[in-house]
């Protein structure tokens, strides 16, 4: 039996999720250095159910993301039922799953979901066997019971289950009579702070006009707890003033908890407890450890008169040694002496108004003596959150539970480094930057606010300092941020926030993204020679490095015979080129022997062919083209120069753009960011791109600097919803912009020079 109240433990379904060892077809001569691998296969204990559920479903498939020690998702996967094996750098690495299945819109009480964590080590040359437990992750509810003297008394009634009182989602819980009745159970997705809302809604026979509320907030619900209420009258207070009084029951396995509640027509408002300093009262009411100086003093207001005060917590771990009780009752039972009683008791601890709190309409709860000056064994409360519900039950029969937060820390909260939030579109941090934010929780706003950062494990004159601009300050939230420019890639940084006369926030750690260049981004070199099934084809890679560029030259030099027998992408040097060499392409008709084609300049990251024979068809001229090579990095951005003489669109083989006839072509320079999957090697058909940035031009203007090469800039954007490292690029320059759809306009020219990656977020062009 879990200790919490309120609660019973459901014995969730367990999935077990098999990493295993060996599996046919994955041998060690497949590895690289330093890699290891993982299989993937599901397994269902069907002798472990959830209680009181006669079915199971055997056809949820479950999302996998393996995420590396620098928070980056090295592998997803939308289905663990499409995966078998995949190959691993040496490291350790988390594998998270969730379960795939949508709830569908006519399962108005939910559905139980599941999902589970696991951590394994990969070792070179190994394949590493884990077991991953999938459990529920939300919450069983049922109503078991309306109790008769609610059914004489109401004409309606209902309990609805919410996660919270102001949400509108579809999947709020409704439960009349008919579906006590029927047993209906239903599923909540709780909080991540742990509650949900209960809603108790009736029409008084006697005042059909009037609709009587109550809300209740359950706290600490965890995945997989069974909650069963039922709604019972209580024999005080008269049905026809709509003062009766009734009790919820929340059952459990081997108890059954009753809460009185009075529902009563709303006439007046509910109670309100608030923060004396005017900041709102979710935010933590904060002393600092070093200066012990906080104001930690709230208001409770009720129009209608407090009838009872009660301030509860289940620390027993801190706060019940600290000397406050569990449960501090004011008023209600107690007369005005047994108040003053306890005064004496709680002397140093807890301060309250003066005289008793019944029937007031305001009083005050101070807990500085607690926060700032009572002692343990001679030590003050040390630094944590501490929870603490004040309960306020009016003369309307109205409770209202808050829930405040108690906060022994620093001037400031732990900075945050944004590694898995988009920051205007790009990465919050990159290979050589990153945003930082943090918040201070005094209510002045302070003077000075900055961050100091350095590689971690760098001695403490390695400290650099970075102040906030005034505009990323945020004075509604007391939060602030900045940006740290000039990082090392792939490096542990530790950061803290500052300002003035107050004591550095603590430390938090973050990993630099991957830094990885593109080879040839001057086009300086390029050689001659025989390439994918063609002679005399120039490649626009490095010689004696690895190929990463690929263009249509060896198929415009293999179609000799249809009288083409050109290279469409070549070097030029002296006036031609901005500076050294660059690269220059062009397009060209091909219409003979049953052959139509335009063969386009392009130059792309990928392969061609190799050409084995003349292709007669669009479709077996396209498959020569594989677009995309392995890429890591996250770049913002992409700068350069280029040169573009257009001519009039003439040419549309597969006549999909019959309205450009005659429209000027244009030239296009792109790079897509995609996520293929592991072990995936060829591009799928829809990859998942994480970052996308393109130029699309018409003719440049004619200048006479540079050769006639005008400057280009862009920004990659990237997706708020995969904000994840890419495994692949496919980056692109053509002379015209549909040569996938073998249509452009022929002769158009397109000359590129000088392009260079950007990687700080101060230089990428404004306005984009």
């Amino acid at each position: 039996m879990k200790r919490f109240k309120y609660m019973a433990h459901i014995t969730g379904r367990v999935v077990g999720l098999v990493l295993l060892a060996q599996l046919a077809g994955c041998t060690r001569s497949d590895l690289g250095a330093g890699e290891g691998t993982i299989s993937f296969a599901f397994e269902q204990d069907d002798a472990v159910r959830v209680k009181g559920t006669n079915s199971v479903r055997d056809d949820i498939g479950y999302t996998l993301d393996i995420v590396d020690q620098k928070g980056d998702t090295v592998a997803h996967y939308d289905d663990h039922r499409t995966v078998r094996s995949i190959k691993l750098k040496e490291g350790v690495y988390t594998v998270y799953a969730e379960d795939n299945n949508e709830t569908p819109e006519a399962a108005k009480f939910g559905e139980p979901r599941y999902g589970g964590a696991e951590s394994v080590t990969v070792k070179a040359g190994q394949n590493t066997p884990v077991v991953m437990i999938c459990k529920i992750a939300n919450v069983k509810v049922k109503v078991t019971d309306f109790e008769q003297a609610i059914k004489d008394n109401f004409p309606e009634y209902s309990l609805v289950v919410k996660p919270t009182e102001d949400y509108a989602g579809r999947d709020t819980l409704t439960f009349t009579q008919a579906e006590a009745d029927a047993g209906q159970e239903g599923w909540i997705n709780q909080t991540k702070k742990g509650t949900f809302v209960l809603i108790f809604r009736a029409v008084n026979r006697q005042s059909p006009d009037k609709r009587q509320i109550y809300i209740r907030t359950i706290a600490d619900a965890e995945p997989g707890d069974f909650y069963r209420f039922s709604v019972k009258m209580n024999p005080v207070g008269d049905p026809s003033d709509g003062g009766t009084m009734f009790r919820l029951s929340v059952k459990t396995d081997t108890k059954e908890y009753e809460f009185p509640f009075g529902v009563k027509d709303q006439t007046r408002p509910l109670p309100v407890v608030s923060r004396a300093d005017g900041i709102s009262i979710r935010e933590p009411l904060v002393t600092n450890v070093d200066t012990r100086n906080g104001q930690i003093k709230v208001n409770i207001h009720a129009d209608a008169g407090i009838q009872r005060l009660r301030i509860r917590h289940e620390d027993a771990t801190t706060l019940l040694k600290y000397g406050l009780p569990g449960m501090v009752n004011l008023g209600g039972d107690n007369d005005m002496a047994a108040d003053e009683a306890q005064r004496a008791a709680l002397a140093g601890l807890v301060a309250w108004g003066e005289g008793t709190v019944v029937g007031a309409t305001d009083t005050w709860i101070d807990f500085s003596g607690l926060m700032n000056t009572a002692k343990l064994d001679g030590a003050l409360l040390p630094i944590g959150n501490y929870s603490v519900d004040i309960e306020v039950y009016d003369f309307d029969n109205q409770l209202v539970t808050q829930t405040i937060s108690l906060s022994v820390a620093r001037d400031f909260s732990n900075g945050v480094a944004l590694t898995s939030e988009l920051v205007n579109g790009i990465p919050g941090v990159g290979a050589k930057y990153a945003y930082v934010t943090a918040k201070w929780l005094g209510s002045a706003t302070p003077t000075g606010l900055g961050f100091e950062y350095r590689v971690r494990g760098s001695g403490d004159d390695a400290w650099q300092t970075v102040s906030v601009q005034a505009s990323d300050v945020d004075q509604a939230q007391k939060s602030f941020r900045c940006l740290l420019r000039g990082l090392t890639p792939e490096t542990l940084y530790e950061f803290r926030p500052i300002g003035d006369n107050l004591v550095p926030g603590s430390a938090t750690i973050f990993t630099t993204d991957v830094f990885t260049g593109l080879p040839n981004l001057d086009f300086e070199g390029g050689e001659y020679g025989a390439f994918d099934g063609a002679s005399d084809v120039y490649s626009p890679n490095v010689p004696g490095q690895a190929r990463f560029w690929a263009t249509g030259n060896p198929g415009g030099k293999y179609m000799g015979s249809l009288g083409l027998n050109k290279n469409v992408t070549l070097p030029v040097t002296g006036n031609e080129a901005r500076t050294g060499t660059a690269l220059w392409m062009t397009s060209y008709p091909v219409s003979k022997m049953g052959v139509n084609s335009l063969a386009s300049g392009t130059i792309y990251s990928g392969t061609f062919g190799p050409v084995s024979g003349i292709p007669t068809t669009s479709d077996d001229q396209r498959a020569f083209v594989h677009y995309g090579q392995p890429y890591r990095g996250r770049p913002l951005g992409l700068k350069g120069w280029y040169k573009y003489i257009p001519k009039n669109i003439d040419t549309d083989i597969d006549g999909k753009h019959g309205d450009l006839m005659g429209q000027s072509d244009k030239c296009k320079i792109y790079i897509s960011l995609e996520v293929w999957g592991s072990g995936v090697s060829s591009r799928p058909s829809n990859p998942t791109v994480v970052g996308y940035g393109e130029l699309m031009s018409e003719a440049t203007p004619n200048v006479s600097d540079n050769n006639g090469y005008v400057p280009f800039e862009f920004r990659i954007n990237y997706d708020a919803d995969h904000v994840v490292n890419p495994d692949h690029i496919v980056m692109c320059a053509t002379c015209s912009y549909l040569s996938d759809d073998f249509c452009g306009g022929a002769g158009s020219s397109l000359y590129i020079d000088d392009f260079e990656l950007v990687w700080d977020p101060e230089q990428l062009p404004a306005g984009q």
